[in-house]
């Protein structure tokens, strides 16, 4: 099984929306977005338009929090918050 998955970053909120709608309509019963730091309210956002919007009898499956530590090119660690949001049909 292909795991669908759309990682929420810095780009506008209705690219991951159009990403979501895009996977759930190629046949896909569940995909999960996950978000990383500050793009975590933009993952919430991109979910609930998609909700609210365009795919109305999806349902919110589960929501995982959780922290990662992540090293960034100069060397220097932190951590940083993570959210997935499982959506099914």
């Amino acid at each position: 099984m292909v795991e669908n998955i759309v990682k929420v970053g810095k780009k506008p909120t209705m690219n991951y929306v159009v990403a979501c709608v895009t996977i759930l309509n190629s046949g896909a019963k569940e995909l999960t977005v996950r978000a990383r730091g500050q793009a975590i309210s933009k993952a919430v956002d991109a979910v609930e338009t998609l909700r609210r919007a365009f795919v109305k009898d999806i349902k919110i499956e589960s929501i995982k929090i959780g922290s990662e530590d992540i090293t960034f090119p100069d060397g220097t660690k932190s951590n940083t918050s993570v959210i997935e949001i499982l959506i099914k049909k």
